[in-house]
């Protein structure tokens, strides 16, 4: 008898947050295989096909090879395995990673119970048919998770895991006295596209972005209002807004950091030796919730289709469209903060877009004058 193919939450996770370790701070693993410092990530717990799959604790970290910098990610305790490639990006360092780790628990949920597969987590292949035993009682209920139950899963811990705090910390003196905004939760922790220079222009042509706006202004290893300008402009921009009644405040790091900052003051202009590090506390707004809701809830159903016209599932969020049933093209659904997003693709790999609209309904209506167009070029095509 087959086994149904079942897909790894890992695969689905949209967002990650990242602990930063370094020899002094404390948050480094254990060993020297993880290199001098890097960034530590979780991929959830899940179970599939009735087997349980523990949470793990990866580390993504660089080293050199052939003369070259390049990223690794290995598994922290356990076996301490490498998982993936190397990659000269951290980023895809970690997509290797990932795509290894959601390939394992896949092919371990596919083999047969009597197996012990050596791609099964240490956890698992420790519990032996006795986890089995006990999993079919408090476990059991999740095998039949339905992807209605992943999302709203995934969901809380989006939202469990959103910052709450924002920081504007100033760089050292003698680099030029940039700033970098920093979002983190309660836990300190915090992600790649949530760390912003502040002191960088940004991209070419970037409508009102006070990176340009405020260059002038935030230089010189100065806290100045113009940087706090610039941060709200990068909250509001990522869906963050100040807590009620909450202001930037001085704020006093480790002892060793208020050391080097004392070492460091006779660098800095006079007026500009306080504070270094400035905190707000900051809460979603209600565009970033709702955004999370469409991101991990229920598909949206499509309207009413012209006449002709017939839509089925190909995927998450997309759909095979055919007209006349001759000709097909791809829909896509892609939620987004400022405005969602649907696409139409001329072919099924989704690499030719042909527009893209705030609805489908939009994009449906062109369907039948599409293919009329299609047909005219190739009668005309048949005339040469």
């Amino acid at each position: 008898m087959s086994t149904t193919t079942a897909r790894s939450i890992v695969r689905e996770i949209v967002t990650r947050s990242y602990r930063r370790y370094t020899p002094t701070n404390g948050r480094a693993p254990e060993g020297t295989e993880y290199g001098v410092d890097g960034w530590l990530f979780n991929l959830p717990g899940e179970t599939l096909n009735g087997r349980r799959f523990l949470q793990r604790t990866y580390a993504a970290y660089q080293v050199t090879r052939n003369a070259e910098l390049v990223w690794m990610v290995r598994e922290v305790g356990g076996e301490r395995r490498q998982v993936g490639s190397h990659s000269t990006t951290r980023k895809g360092a970690l997509a290797l990673a990932v795509g290894a780790v959601a390939h394992e628990r896949e092919k371990a949920a596919a083999a047969p119970e009597t197996d012990a597969p050596a791609t099964c987590d240490q956890g698992t292949r420790a519990r032996g048919a006795a986890g089995r035993t006990a999993a079919e009682g408090g476990e059991r209920s999740q095998v039949s998770a339905t992807m209605t139950e992943r999302l709203e899963r995934m969901r809380a811990g989006q939202l469990a895991g959103l910052p709450t705090v924002a920081e504007i910390r100033m760089t050292y003196p003698l680099a030029g006295g940039g700033a970098t905004l920093r979002l983190m939760t309660a836990e300190g922790s915090t992600t790649e596209r949530h760390m912003i220079p502040l002191t960088e222009r940004g991209a070419a042509g970037r409508e009102n972005d006070p990176a340009g706006i405020y260059l002038d202004a935030i230089t010189d290893g100065a806290n100045t209002e113009g940087l706090k300008i610039a941060a709200g402009w990068h909250l509001m921009r990522l869906g963050f807004n100040y807590a009620r009644g909450a202001a930037w405040a001085p704020y006093t790091g480790s002892a060793s950091s208020e050391a080097q900052w004392k070492e460091w003051a006779p660098m800095l202009p006079e007026g500009h030796r306080w504070p270094h590090t400035v905190r707000v506390a900051i809460t979603a707004t209600a565009e970033h919730l709702a955004y999370i809701d469409r991101a991990y809830g229920p598909v949206p159903e499509l309207p009413d289709l012209p006449a002709g016209v017939s839509a089925h599932p190909s995927g998450p969020r997309s759909w095979q469209i055919c007209y006349a049933n001759r000709r097909f093209w791809q829909l896509s659904y892609r939620p987004r903060m400022g405005g969602d997003v649907w696409t139409l693709y001329a072919d099924p790999a989704r690499t030719k877009s042909l527009a893209r609209a705030a609805s489908p309904g939009e994009l449906l209506a062109t369907i039948p004058a599409r293919d009329a167009e299609a047909q005219a070029r190739a009668t005309a095509g048949k005339r040469y």
